[in-house]
């Protein structure tokens, strides 16, 4: 399994334990949690992107 797919689970997890409240607090833990997923599933993607076409 690539790291982006387990990466893609946890932030997947992340939102289903996300209350949806109706005003989001940059402070909240789920929604520091999700940023920070996101961006490293952005970072993977990229990474693996690169990776794809230097194989090619």
């Amino acid at each position: 399994m690539m790291q982006s797919e387990t990466v893609k689970r946890a932030l997947d997890a992340v939102e289903d334990a996300c209350g949806h409240c109706a005003v989001c607090s940059p402070d909240c833990p789920v929604a520091i949690s999700k940023r920070a997923l996101a961006g490293l599933l952005y970072d993977l993607k990229q990474m693996e992107a690169v990776s794809e076409s230097e194989c090619s």
